[in-house]
């Protein structure tokens, strides 16, 4: 217990150190005395004068809500990988490779689109369209694979995987009809995924969501540690699985919604860190959920981090790196899974 606690607390260090060095690492050239100074500034600490205001807006309108964001998406995705592992068994089970990701993707790309013609999407806003494109790609991949119990194997993959096709298949086809270039560009960024256009007034809905859809996971984590023992011993030991899904089920379409409406599409960060961190302090729950969380944080911060310089001036988007990482990783599991090693 000493040895959990102590590891989140260290991650919760390195994220709060990482939000700071992510505010002065990218293309401008900016010290760190510089952001120490503006920290200062907008503090009010020891009535320090800023001169450059054009600095001051890189680093605390730009970067710093962005670092903070980036802090929010990653824990929402490493969540809801811990979440779709749990409740299908399938430890390659996540939003991305489910395709609930393209599923609130397509309905976002739709809002986009076609917002200005028709009234109803603008009133309903894309983030309201996003978690409900999540929800009905969540309900059809959901339904399929409770088919011949096929959701305990690969087929639950295979079936997430055709949903994602399809999704952005139809994406295409929306860009092909998007009324202007502007509205093509915007709906380009949801299916690459970045952190470009992350705003303050972004931060408020993703901790809400966030939290609201920690404190639910964390509350029903040893309901979720019975389930991995088995669907048979779940139900012998008054776990209620048809209500507990159907909570974990909306409570992964609301965060995926959120996340996606805005920072677009970003894979296999709740297939990578939940695996990593279960083979670091096992497969409790009570254990699993909040280092996965926070280890998901650190490494969406860190990623946009690297996405921002590695081609600088130019950027990167971030969910090209994440699947250039996830990919690898995913034949992984697949390779070692083939050779029936967990």
């Amino acid at each position: 217990m000493k040895k959990y606690k102590l590891i989140c607390i260290i991650i919760f260090l390195l994220i709060l150190l990482s939000i700071v060095l992510a505010t002065f690492i990218g293309s401008a050239d900016i010290k760190f005395a510089q952001v120490i100074d503006i920290y200062k500034f907008k503090l009010h600490f020891l009535n320090t004068d800023l001169d450059d205001m054009g600095l001051y807006s890189i680093i605390w309108n730009i970067r710093l809500p962005r670092a903070i964001v980036a802090v929010l998406v990653g824990g929402g995705l490493a969540l809801t990988g811990c979440i779709m592992q749990a409740l299908t068994g399938n430890v390659m089970a996540e939003p991305y490779t489910l395709g609930i990701q393209s599923g609130a993707g397509m309905f976002a790309a739709f809002s986009i689109a076609f917002f200005s013609q028709i009234p109803i999407l603008g009133i309903l806003g894309t983030n309201i369209l996003a978690f409900i494109g999540a929800m009905v790609s969540m309900i059809f991949v959901y339904i399929i694979s409770s088919r011949d119990r096929a959701k305990s194997n690969s087929n639950l993959i295979l079936i997430g995987i055709s949903i994602s096709m399809l999704c952005n298949a139809i994406i295409q086809l929306i860009i092909a009809f998007a009324p202007d270039n502007a509205k093509i560009r915007s709906i380009v960024f949801w299916t690459m995924g970045g952190l470009g256009g992350a705003h303050w007034e972004d931060i408020s809905l993703l901790f809400i969501v966030s939290i609201i859809g920690f404190i639910i996971t964390y509350a029903l984590a040893e309901e979720l540690n019975i389930i991995s023992m088995g669907e048979e011993t779940a139900i012998i030991l008054g776990v209620q699985l048809h209500k507990l899904n159907k909570i974990l089920l909306v409570c992964v379409s609301v965060m995926v919604g959120a996340i996606v409406s805005i920072s677009g599409s970003i894979g296999f960060v709740g297939l990578i860190t939940p695996h990593i961190v279960r083979k670091i302090v096992g497969s409790d729950h009570k254990k699993l959920i909040p280092v996965a969380t926070l280890t998901g944080a650190l490494f969406l911060v860190w990623t946009d981090i690297v996405s921002r310089v590695i081609v600088a001036p130019k950027e990167l988007p971030i969910g090209v790196i994440t699947s250039l990482i996830g990919v690898p990783f995913f034949l992984f599991i697949i390779k070692k899974r083939s050779r029936g090693v967990k």
